[in-house]
């Protein structure tokens, strides 16, 4: 074996500090509810979709300035947030992503109930 890339094999092979478990519905928590992620941005958008089966919402959100452009995604909630939102909901949480490449939704608030925004 090529001697210089070893400490890129042993860095593939060592699982990341931090990184989230699987829980037993094959879905992984960026972070527990009561932890900030590491970096977040400030989301407004609109519930297009709630996928239960998934733990996440469908959202059409707006530009999020020198990050994204607005854009319709899904994001991955704590269970809490799927019983507290519906379709049609216009909403506001903070945005972030985790070390397995998922895009979370937290602090999801919703701003104005489906037929009202």
């Amino acid at each position: 074996m090529n001697t210089r890339l070893l400490p890129l094999v042993v860095l593939l092979c060592v699982p990341l500090a931090g990184s989230p478990l699987p829980t037993s519905s094959g879905i992984a928590f960026a972070s527990r509810a009561d932890e900030a992620p590491a970096k977040s941005h400030p989301l407004k958008g609109v519930v297009v979709s709630v996928l239960a089966d998934q733990q996440a919402l469908l959202v059409k959100h707006e530009e999020i300035p020198g990050v994204m452009r607005a854009m319709t995604m899904m994001f991955q909630v704590e269970p809490a947030v799927l019983e507290r939102v519906k379709a049609g909901d216009a909403i506001k949480g903070l945005m972030s992503r985790s070390a397995d490449g998922r895009w979370w939704l937290h602090a999801v608030e919703v701003t104005a109930p489906a037929g009202q925004g």
